[in-house]
């Protein structure tokens, strides 16, 4: 009798342990290879355009402890060539960026040139590369460094040219995208520039930032931009095209009339 009741008791307390455990919150899943490459790969396409996005920018520039505004225009073509333009007001300047050939047809009043993808955009202290569309095939080792419950630290090395030797992206697990990217030139200990993005906005089915912060270390330079999108934005073929951008009317400074960022953002749920 003793020993079947001290059964049913050791079979009670296994059943409320077992309880416990049921009812525990289940902890996030980590992230293992294969899984890392398919959000990189979900990283990539959620910022691919599915049209042509434009970006209405205004930003504040401090180098060295002077300030001065930045007004600019952004336009992301569709497709996998990460192909984007980019104008800026003043001083005014024009750039068409070839994402998948590394190279940027810049022009400056009346002189056109080609420059690497990792030049500097004028006096901003960033340059195109920083703005660039991220693409999972121009990296190599990829690896976790470190992981949470809603976000994943991933670092990995340029198989592309390049001006960093190493970044790490911290990811946004639930949108699956960048929050936090770290640039290193050089060395894997030189961090010389950090990017935040925050305030993202659904656009269709994709996450956007409209608040871009960059932080140049080297040169004592912070740029903080906020972004205006607008979806199926129409733009002439002549400016996403190196035969013609140089001669192609520049974009009007007034953002056309299409559906905004603002109009574009999740709903409340209805009750």
């Amino acid at each position: 009798m003793i020993i079947n009741s001290s059964n049913t008791l050791y079979r009670l307390v296994g059943i409320v342990l077992l309880a416990i455990a049921s009812a525990a919150p289940a902890r996030a899943a980590e992230i293992d290879g294969g899984n890392l490459r398919l959000l990189l790969l979900t990283m990539q396409d959620m910022n691919t355009p599915q049209t042509a996005m434009r970006a209405d920018i205004d930003g504040e520039v401090d180098v060295a402890g002077t300030t001065r505004k930045l007004q600019a225009i952004a336009v992301f073509a569709p497709g996998k060539e990460a192909r984007w333009y980019l104008q800026i007001r003043d001083p005014a300047m024009r750039a068409l960026v070839l994402g998948n050939e590394r190279k940027v047809m810049q022009q400056v009043g009346s002189k056109t040139e080609t420059v690497p993808i990792g030049a500097p955009i004028g006096a901003l202290g960033l340059s195109y590369e920083d703005l660039s569309r991220f693409i999972a095939d121009d990296f190599k080792t990829q690896q976790i460094t470190d992981e949470g419950t809603d976000t994943v630290l991933v670092g990995m090395h340029p198989a592309v040219e390049s001006a960093y030797v190493y970044r790490a992206y911290l990811i946004d697990k639930e949108k699956q995208v960048p929050s936090r990217t770290q640039f290193y030139a050089k060395t894997l200990n030189n961090l010389v520039k950090l990017r935040l993005d925050s305030d993202h906005v659904l656009i269709g089915k994709k996450w956007w930032p409209t608040t871009i912060e960059i932080q140049n270390y080297p040169e004592s330079a912070t740029l903080k931009l906020h972004l205006r999108w607008s979806q199926n934005a129409t733009i002439p073929p002549e400016l996403l095209a190196p035969a013609s951008v140089a001669a192609a009317t520049p974009l009007p400074w007034e953002p056309p009339p299409a559906a905004s960022a603002a109009a574009s953002s999740p709903k409340p749920a209805a009750r």
